[in-house]
């Protein structure tokens, strides 16, 4: 990466802020790091949003975009990714309609047409809890990379009543520890950076960023029947983590691809996607 990136210039601003104050730049690299981009849909995803029926639910004083497709059969919860939306299913959605299931998909905080402009993993998760809760029961779920963190975060802390039979968990991590480390490297932060970043983690949340283990909340979800994919050649989120989160699943099954990358969109994967939810044994 280019020593003149904007992500390298914003560490050096930091890293130098942190030699000053520690404390302060521990609270604006949390925030800084958790702002994402809004991106602008494709028209096919803004088309299939547009047959959905959109409502705007307040949530932690957040206004969250859910949308419902079908209106009889168990229920299906998507969860999207880092700067995506819910048109992300649209290769998803439609064909579990058809296979009589009801759809439900969020934007996430500060992503889509949700409000918000600070994003965790955390705050994710209290809005699927509350999805689970006002929009349940929920019979599977399906989510993507932090969508799918998310999820796991969120079944583990609801009553087991309120789980799900089963998950679909596509490309996601085991830590986010993980996620702190990429974000070290993309932007060159020093270890005084780092150190004030997980102090003030703690401040605000009373945990320390190694409390935050997704692959601990999933050996809590031995009720969940889950099937896992994750490309062996994803660049996004490694496939270590994915391996991470089995190991730790009680009867998790899992699903590696070769060549689809991190958002893991073709046919095959959907095809594989669509026999799990339907009870057909996949993966291994």
């Amino acid at each position: 990466m280019s020593s003149f990136s904007p992500a390298r210039i914003m560490g050096f601003f930091l890293n130098t802020l942190a030699a000053i104050s520690p404390r302060l730049a521990g609270q604006l690299g949390f925030y800084l790091f958790g702002l994402p981009v809004r991106k602008r849909k494709k028209p096919q995803e803004m088309q299939y949003l547009a047959t959905a029926d959109l409502q705007y639910v307040r949530i932690n004083g957040k206004k969250i975009a859910v949308y419902h497709w079908g209106f009889m059969g168990p229920i299906v919860l998507l969860a999207h990714g880092w700067e995506s939306h819910a048109g992300r299913w649209r290769k998803v959605a439609p064909l579990l309609v058809q296979a009589g299931f009801q759809v439900v998909a969020v934007d996430a905080p500060a992503h889509g047409r949700s409000e918000g402009r600070h994003f965790t993993m955390l705050k994710y998760a209290d809005v699927l809890r509350a999805v689970f809760q006002r929009f349940g029961p929920v019979d599977t779920v399906i989510g993507h990379s932090v969508g799918g963190a998310a999820l796991i975060w969120a079944m583990g802390t609801l009553s087991p009543a309120l789980r799900p039979r089963q998950a679909v968990i596509l490309a996601s991590f085991s830590t986010l520890h993980y996620i702190m480390e990429n974000a070290r490297k993309l932007v060159g932060a020093s270890d005084t950076l780092m150190r004030a970043m997980d102090d003030y983690i703690e401040r605000v949340t009373g945990h320390r960023i190694s409390y935050y283990s997704i692959a601990h909340m999933a050996e809590k979800l031995g009720d969940v029947e889950a099937l896992l994919i994750h490309d062996r050649h994803d660049r996004v989120t490694a496939f270590r983590e994915s391996e991470s989160l089995v190991a730790a699943w009680p009867g998790a099954r899992f699903m590696v691809t070769e060549g689809f990358g991190h958002g893991l969109t073709a046919p095959q994967v959907v095809s594989t996607v669509l026999e799990f939810v339907h009870g057909e044994a996949v993966g291994s």
